[in-house]
């Protein structure tokens, strides 16, 4: 079959796009665009088609409740209005760059077509925001990447852990999360960064020994736990004693060993740097499980509130699960920390192993939350107007990041985010960036 033939007898299966539900009400031309056509894109409303059964005049008809509910920014139960980017997790074909346009060197074989998904209400919790996209992409050489940028992200992850030492709050520890409970390994870590920013040149011998002990206790004691791989199932350590490792604890534990690893691999001290070279296998398995940890508690959670919400036929809700303002927040804080925790250590340890062997593998790409104010929010109240009524994309791939160039001000994101995309795309497109917004 020639190709024109072929296109003829494609035509002829797959049915014509309808128009969106927004435009089919306002009785406007709809361009019939994926993932948003473009009236629906200039005015940054909820875009959705009609099935293939369906009419577009009927569909419309259907989908009025819901975009009564979208108009309403307090209105949580329905979806929201909000901008969220995700990647296709897998892409056969290695699809180029156009000319001059911007991309990671590790984005090879990741989808260049995005989508906009509708949020609920703990629109994080999703299954598609836990998917963790792999690329086709080789081991890259050094000089595939900007030399310069990696070396301010270093000088970034430094002044953040100085920031942390004097404010209890960095970019990536967020100022509430360990307000109920610090763990003691980060206790710990708190407390030896404190002392090696305070060593003077007498003291460094001593500063450096404690450091060694710490982070070697706190990997010793890691091996003696098994984590929970099911709700209820406890792991013990040697002594026996009950261990419950939650999403909490998996953090504290990788931000722990993240700020050995920092003072270990960028100080100087050739000590210091053999024994952080060996403690990075272990920051890589704890980062996987710290994540698995993550989707499987946002699992849980989805679990009970269909429960809670009466669609498993159940007659009694579960007490558990908390659907409030507030909660919502708080899972927010903790799911987002996870992700950040996450970037940062292998965006990091890569950056190392460029420096070091000359090369480097790409560990994936994950969504995080890019827009300014959430992460500084003071409450609740300041987080939801910004979730509802901010402005810029709210949620992205971070291999996809340079979408922010397009479609967000330098104001629109905030310092995380900026870090983000120096490392990923470079300073020259960051001064760009900026240039381009005054």
């Amino acid at each position: 079959m020639d190709k024109a033939a072929e296109h003829l007898n494609m035509s002829a299966i797959t049915p014509r796009r309808k128009a969106c539900a927004a435009c089919t009400r306002a009785k406007r031309p709809c361009s019939k665009r994926i993932p948003r056509c473009d009236r629906c894109e200039r005015k940054n409303i909820s875009c959705r088609y009609p099935p293939i059964n369906q009419t577009a005049r009927d569909y419309a008809v259907l989908d009025g409740g819901l975009s009564a509910a979208e108009k309403d920014p307090c209105h949580v139960d329905e979806a929201l209005p909000i901008h969220v980017v995700t990647v296709e997790p897998f892409f056969s074909s290695c699809n180029e760059g156009e000319a001059g346009e911007t991309s990671h060197p590790c984005s090879t074989g990741l989808a260049r077509n995005t989508k906009t998904l509708p949020l609920g209400h703990d629109w994080f919790y999703s299954s598609d925001s836990w998917t963790i996209a792999r690329t086709n992409a080789p081991a890259f050489p050094s000089h595939a990447f900007d030399t310069a940028s990696l070396k301010q992200h270093v000088a970034t992850m430094q002044a953040w852990l100085r920031q942390w030492a004097a404010t209890g709050r960095s970019p990536f520890i967020h100022h509430s999360l360990y307000s109920q409970r610090m763990p003691r390994c980060l206790q710990d870590a708190y407390t030896s960064l404190a002392a090696y920013l305070a060593r003077t040149p007498e003291s460094s011998d001593l500063c450096f020994r404690i450091i060694q002990e710490r982070v070697a206790g706190l990997v010793a004691e890691a091996r003696n736990v098994v984590p929970a791989s099911t709700p209820g199932e406890y792991s013990t350590d040697s002594m026996g004693s009950t261990i419950l490792l939650d999403p909490i604890a998996h953090l504290a534990r990788v931000h722990a060993l993240f700020v050995y690893q920092m003072i270990g691999l960028f100080d100087g001290d050739i000590a210091l740097r053999a024994a952080a070279e060996n403690y990075m296998p272990i920051l890589t398995a704890w980062v996987a499980e710290m994540w698995d940890s993550g989707e499987l508690d946002a699992h849980l959670y989805s679990t009970m509130l269909t429960l809670g919400n009466g669609e498993s036929g159940y007659d009694r809700a579960p007490t558990t699960v908390v659907t409030n303002e507030t909660g919502s927040w708080r899972r927010w804080i903790v799911s987002e920390s996870i992700r950040r925790a996450w970037l940062v250590a292998t965006i990091t340890q890569s950056i190392y192993q460029l420096f070091r062997e000359g090369w480097s593998q790409c560990p994936g790409s994950i969504n995080w939350t890019t827009r300014a104010g959430l992460w500084d929010a003071p409450d609740q109240y300041s987080w939801s107007k910004l979730v509802t009524n901010g402005s810029g994309p709210l949620f992205v791939p971070s291999l996809r990041a340079d979408l922010l160039y397009r479609e967000a001000t330098p104001a629109d994101v905030d310092e995380f985010g900026h870090a983000i995309l120096i490392a990923q795309f470079g300073l020259e497109n960051m001064l760009k960036w900026k240039a381009h917004a005054k």
